[in-house]
């Protein structure tokens, strides 16, 4: 299903990589970009430019000053990340190919999406697609098949040619250099499906680009470069995939309702006071049970579980799969956020009268300084529901993923022209 090749990647030739590299451009702060582009040679000079044809000229003077330098034979790329999981510090390690794949609409059933898109963001990265004739930065998949011991061994017999320190922790990239190893991933990856975890802009601006460029050249046939994209792929079954949970903090509430929560919420759920330093704690150990807790301007904590015998599809409006029904943040938005708070999709969309973080601290100190109503935690989803409600034909609810840690973008880039 998924046809993987090698390319030829272009990565800096300068000692200090951390000055040259970045988070995707869709994470990076006004501030943090000012930042970042001080030094005149990283990345997001590229990514985040003040104008696209600048982007164009800057990669395209990098390469002829050096800066930037193709690898001379195409290869796959095995990247290494270390890091520590936010507010445990637990250590976990995830490996992911970096490669081409070959373009496929979502109707082919190859590659599955997870998230709705905006059209804005992809006019901006095509515009920036069309200047440069790079690929910039990977997408980030997940594929099934088996593919985690191979991957390990590649790891294992690869050289090492670039490693970086970063805020969240180590990044390693090395060169597949066995040929023989890349035809076994390229042959096992034939039988596997890819999910897309981080990238759905950037994947549906290659397929629009694909489609300008097929109607520019009438007569052309095979495979192009514009057929492919460049992509890093995580293995389904790595211990290492981890999604962060998003939570969801209402700015403003009727006076009455945060109250009287428990008691609406009873006929459902097992509603229980929870000591406020305590309630992520215990929300985390109740999953996979469904649930969510939440937290008041008084400081009061909940936690609130599904009732033995209540299937979460039964409470959810039909239309949806069941995949989808039972998902924590759809329990929370359809019997309590949109009934009760007036919060519709829409505004989760548009983050009208809601702010969103993954640190619960944040939300709950928000809260209790006043400058929220109610702070609602969740538990992350699990990567299996998130392949199910893909498998569905459905995208996750808005801001319910957050794949952690992001791939950093400038350890290896691709053109189009070469």
């Amino acid at each position: 299903m998924a046809r993987l090749a090698p390319f030829r990647g272009i990565r800096y030739t300068l000692p200090n990589l951390q000055e040259c590299v970045a988070p995707p451009y869709d994470v990076i702060s006004p501030l943090e970009r000012e930042q970042l582009q001080r030094f005149p040679y990283n990345i997001t000079h590229l990514t985040l430019p003040d104008r696209y044809e600048h982007a164009a000229e800057q990669w395209n003077r990098w390469q002829q000053q050096g800066i930037l330098q193709p690898d001379p034979q195409p290869t796959f790329y095995l990247l290494e990340q270390t890091f520590s999981l936010p507010h445990t510090g637990e250590r976990r390690r995830r490996l992911a190919l970096v490669c081409l794949m070959a373009l496929e609409e979502y109707e082919a059933g190859v590659v599955l999406p997870h998230e709705h898109t905006q059209p804005r963001v992809k006019e901006d990265r095509l515009h920036l697609l069309r200047a440069t004739e790079a690929n910039l930065e990977p997408v980030y998949g997940l594929i099934e098949g088996g593919l985690l011991p191979l991957m390990e061994e590649v790891a294992s017999l690869s050289p090492l040619v670039a490693e970086v320190e970063y805020h969240d922790g180590t990044h390693r990239l090395y060169r597949v250099e066995s040929g023989q190893m890349v035809s076994q991933l390229v042959e096992r990856a034939a039988h596997a499906r890819v999910w897309i975890a981080d990238g759905h802009h950037r994947y549906e601006t290659c397929l629009r680009y694909r489609q300008e460029q097929r109607r520019a050249e009438e007569h052309s046939s095979g495979l192009r470069p514009y057929d492919w994209l460049m992509i890093a792929l995580t293995a389904l079954e790595d211990p290492g995939v981890v999604i962060l949970p998003t939570h969801r903090v209402l700015l403003q509430a009727p006076a009455h309702v945060p109250s009287e929560l428990p008691e609406r919420l009873g006929r459902w759920f097992e509603v229980c006071p929870v000591a406020l330093e305590r309630v992520m704690q215990e929300l985390g150990k109740g999953a996979p049970r469904r649930g969510f807790a939440w937290v008041t301007r008084t400081g009061q904590a909940y936690v609130a579980w599904l009732r033995a015998g209540i299937s979460p599809q039964e409470l959810v409006p039909e239309g949806r799969s069941v995949a989808y029904r039972q998902l924590d943040v759809t329990l929370l938005q359809s019997l309590v956020l949109e009934p009760l708070f007036g919060v519709t999709s829409q505004h989760l969309e548009r983050a009208e009268g809601i702010r969103y973080t993954r640190d619960e601290q944040q939300a709950v100190e928000w809260v209790l300084r006043g400058e929220g109503a109610v702070a609602f935690l969740l538990n992350p989803p699990a990567v299996q529901e998130v392949r199910e409600v893909a498998l569905a034909g459905e995208k996750m609810p808005p801001k319910s993923t957050y794949f952690y840690p992001k791939l950093l973008s400038g350890l290896v880039m691709r053109s189009l022209t070469l």
